[in-house]
Formats: C-alpha cells, structure tokens, sequence
C-alpha cells in the first residue's frame, strides 16, 4: 500500500470528523488573507488624507476582531481535530494488535518485542502526522494561491519570483528522497534495538547477578544508545539542513521580490496600502515554501512508517490497518461441548529446525487422563504447541468433535507452558487476566490448584504483589498460580506441560486428584510418576514421533 493510498483509507474513516476539521484548518491557514487587506485599506485611507478618530477607531476594532476570529477558528479545528487523531490511532493499533493476537503464539512478532512497541508507537504516530499534514498541505496552498492571486493584481512580474523558491524546495525534496527513507529506517531500526534489549535486560536481572553479568550488560546497553544517538543524530541533521535550505531559499525568493519593488516605490508605482499588502503576503508566501518542504518529509517519513505498520501485519492485507470490522476478538467462538479431539498425522517443525515432531496421530476422549512422556527433546512441548496453534504446522491436523480447527484457545482450552509467565501484578490479576469469573469459580480454581494454604499465609491474600515475573513467589507457587488461571476459565481441555516439576511428591499427587475430581478431559507432558500412575492413556515420544499410544 502507498501513503497516498493509505491516506484515502484514514480520511474515508470517520470522514465527518475529518471533513469538519480540515476547514476549521483551511480557515485557520486563510485567515492571514484579512489581515493584509485590512492593512492595505488602512494605509490606502491614510495616504488619502487626514483620517478622523472615528476611522482609526474603527480599523483598530476590525484588527482586533480579525484576531479574535482567528483564535475561534484555531480552536474550532482542535476542538474536531484531536477526537479525529486519536479515533484513528486507536483503530490502526487495535488492528495491529488484533493481527498479532490472532497469529500463531510462537511467531506472533516478526521480529523482536522492541521492534512491535516501536511500530505501534511512533510509526502510527508518524503516519498520523503525515495524514494530518494533508488538510495543513491543502489550506497553504489555497492560502498561497489566495495570496498570489491577490499580488498578481498589484504586480505580476514581482510575483512571479515567489514561485521560484518554491519549485527549488520541491525539486530538493525529491532529490534526498532516497537518503532520506535509508537514514529514516536506521533511526526506528536502532531505537527498536535499544527498546528490545532494556525490556529482556529488565525482565531477567535476577540472571544477569548470578552470572556477574551486569557490567556486560550495561556495556551493551551503552552501545545500542550509542548506536541509537548516532542514528537519531543524522536524521535530526538531514531534517535540520534541508529546513534550512527550505528557510533559507524561501528568504532569497523573498528578498528578490522586495529588492524589484522597491524599484517600483521608487518610481511612484506602488501605493502604500500596495507596499503593506505585498509585504505581508510576500514573507507568508515565502515562509510557505519552508512549510512545503516540512510536509513532504514527513510524507516521505509516513511511508517508510507505513512499510514497518504493513510488515507488523505479516502477511495480512495492507487494508487490514484501517478495517473497521477486523474480526472477533481471539478466543470469541462459540465452545462446542468437547466429546472427541483427534490428532491426525501432525507433523511441526519449528524454524529450520529438523527437530520436531514427525506424522504423529492420537485421540483423546472426553473426560480421559493422556500423558505425553519422553527424554528431553522428544518433542514432547513441540507436540502440544502445535495442537493448540501457537506453532504452525507443515502436515496433519486437529479435529474437534470431528471437526478441523486451526487453533484451540479460550474459552475452549486452557493451557500451562513449561515455565509458566507471570506478569507484574497482584496474585488475582494474575490468576484472572480481566476474565470474568462466574461468582465462587476463582475460589474453586484455587483450591484445585492446592494454592489455598499458600494464600491463607499471604498478608494481602489475593491482593499481594507477586512482582515481576512472580519473583516474590517460589516456584511451585508459580506453577500453581498458573494452574489456578487454568482452573477459573472452567476449559473443555486442560494441557498441561511439565506443570508439576517443582512440586514435591506430596503436593503433586493432591494436584492431579483434585483435577481428577474435575472431571476434566486433561492432556498433560510429564514424565513423573504420580501423573503416569493416574493416566487412561500413556504417549511415548521418541525423537519426534510417536512409539507407543493408541490412534
């Protein structure tokens, strides 16, 4: 998609608003016409002859009322302007986001969680200014026409010259066009960059102090902002350099205009209502050129944010940006009672890896207890990523109740992974996630997850802090936490991936006899005994594929 075409897409969105706010700026920008033809009318009267108080009078309250007019239309085009900006954020990142949430969990970013904020911040924010810069572009031009149409009826030849700096600018525009987008994609790549690492650096401190890695850490830290600084510098001196050729040719054309009238005071040929009316339009006109060169960088800046917005997309039509409708929030399908899930001859293998699961089949039934067991790398968490979706498979499928689905997500599966993620929070925020539990069902899915003792020595109960990543809490208590997440959404299927390897032998066993009681249907990874001696049916894994189990 082009940015021209991009732009088509946003102004048709919300057009009301739009259209109610670019002629609250095509006034804003036309305004300055009054002014010069009340100067000019004022000084043609005083060059007439004495003027009476009266008169004086009257031009002051004219000027005055020219002024307050203005500052009605300025605060008009805000009053629509900012509801119209961020309507329009609000769907191009909810798109955004939307696309990422629906995408398979395992590739849900192309590139780094950096990257992701970057786009969604500054490149939407980019793209808005370029949109906005079309109705600014547009009333400038009239207001430059206006005013050129006015000093063509004083003197075309002096005008004329105006054009001059303006062709200059567009013609320089275009030629830093392409140094412009390189250096513009350096700066967003490298910011990225230093995004992506203070968020890993931040999330793993703890790792960084065992290892003594933390003066390492700074150092690459200190980099990429050197990296960073040096980008953002280059861009701020191509921008700073073409504005002030843009400044600087816009004066030249201004001063040659003024130099060609003087000679025509000189001679007796211009007014002095002319000579004010020139002189005013003549340096807005020339300070238009500056602004003509400002709006087309930050076009050609919007469409080098525009490529990163379609590349968070990945793969998804350009159009997808401005959908209004995009689809059903991720996990909003109806649930079907689970009776049947088939696994039919999946094959996955992650990135270019050769490892993976290989042409494996299986079925479970409702209410049943599978394990899936196997040495480290048999493909055991492999197999139930590529069951729920969150990894694309290159064969096979999943069949629920006979039918094919793509993903399995909430409400109908509720899944813990091997090392379960915490988020900075309180202990309910983080067993519930927003989910609206029915009344007495977060109760139930903490004691299914043998996390009541734990709670009952919490001084805040559910209200305690857990930190980032549950610092606060041991493992087995994450583990159970996630658990209890699992429990409140009251699934069709439960999977859980090792869940219970921080657990001792006692803890465990109460674990799996309150799932059991349940009545649950449970796919679980494991190669502990307790899960194994309450299994209805056992999975082997070796090397990827399936050595022992029933089809």
């Amino acid at each position: 998609m082009k940015m021209s075409q991009m732009m088509r897409k946003v102004i048709g969105y919300q057009w009301g608003l739009y259209t109610l706010s670019a002629v609250g700026w095509l006034l804003f920008h036309a305004w300055p016409l009054l002014p010069g033809l009340v100067a000019k009318a004022y000084f043609d009267r005083m060059e007439a002859g004495p003027a009476g108080k009266g008169v004086v009078v009257w031009f002051a309250l004219l000027a005055v009322a020219v002024g307050a007019g203005r500052a009605l239309v300025t605060l008009g085009g805000i009053y629509f302007h900012l509801p119209y900006r961020y309507r329009v954020q609000k769907l191009i990142q909810g798109n955004l986001l939307h696309r990422v949430l629906a995408r398979p969990g395992a590739r849900a970013l192309p590139a780094t969680v950096g990257d992701a904020i970057s786009t969604l911040r500054d490149d939407v924010n980019t793209v808005m200014d370029a949109v906005d810069l079309s109705f600014d572009g547009l009333a400038g031009l009239l207001y430059a026409g206006g005013c050129v149409a006015v000093l063509l009826g004083v003197d075309w030849q002096v005008t004329l010259l105006v054009f001059v700096p303006i062709g200059l600018v567009i013609g320089l525009a275009h030629a830093v066009r392409v140094r412009q987008v390189k250096v513009r994609e350096e700066s967003r790549a490298s910011t990225a960059r230093l995004t992506g690492a203070l968020g890993e650096i931040f999330g793993g401190v703890q790792a960084l102090q065992v290892a003594g890695a933390e003066g390492r850490a700074v150092g690459y830290i200190r980099a990429l902002g050197d990296a960073r600084q040096a980008a953002a510098l280059r861009e701020r001196r191509q921008a700073l350099t073409l504005e002030a050729v843009f400044e600087n040719t816009a004066g030249l054309g201004a001063g040659l205009v003024l130099l060609v009238a003087a000679g025509k005071i000189a001679a007796g040929t211009f007014s002095v209502g002319d000579l004010a009316l020139f002189t005013g339009y003549l340096v807005d006109v020339a300070g238009f050129t500056g602004f003509l060169g400002f709006i087309i960088n930050t076009y050609r800046q919007g469409g080098v944010s525009l490529g990163r917005l379609v590349g968070l997309l990945q793969g998804a039509p350009a159009e997808r940006l401005v959908a209004v409708e995009p689809g059903g929030a991720p996990g909003s399908a109806g649930v079907a009672r689970l009776e049947r899930l088939e696994v039919r001859n999946l094959t996955c293998r992650p990135g270019a890896s050769d490892r993976g699961i290989t042409d494996i089949s299986f079925a479970v039934a409702r209410g049943s207890f599978t394990v899936i067991t196997g040495r480290v790398g048999a493909g055991k968490s492999t197999l139930v990523r590529a069951i729920l979706g969150l990894l694309e498979p290159q064969a096979g499928e999943v069949r629920w109740n006979g039918e094919r689905v793509e993903r399995l997500e909430p409400p109908r599966v509720a899944y813990t992974a091997q090392v379960p993620t915490l988020l900075s929070g309180t202990l309910r925020e983080n067993i519930l996630l927003g989910w609206p539990a029915a009344p007495g069902a977060l109760d139930r899915a903490i004691r299914s997850a043998v996390l009541e003792q734990d709670l009952a020595g919490f001084p805040q109960g559910l209200e305690t802090p857990i930190g980032t990543r549950g610092l606060k809490l041991s493992g087995g208590q994450v583990q159970r936490t996630a658990a209890a997440r699992m429990f409140v959404r009251d699934a069709e299927l439960l999977i859980f991936d090792d869940l219970s390897s921080a657990l001792d032998a006692e803890t465990e066993a109460l674990l799996w006899q309150r799932v059991r009681e349940r009545n649950a249907t449970c796919l679980v990874v494991s190669n502990r005994p307790g899960a194994l001696a309450l299994a209805d049916q056992v999975l082997h894994l070796e090397e990827g594929r399936l050595v022992s189990g029933t089809y």
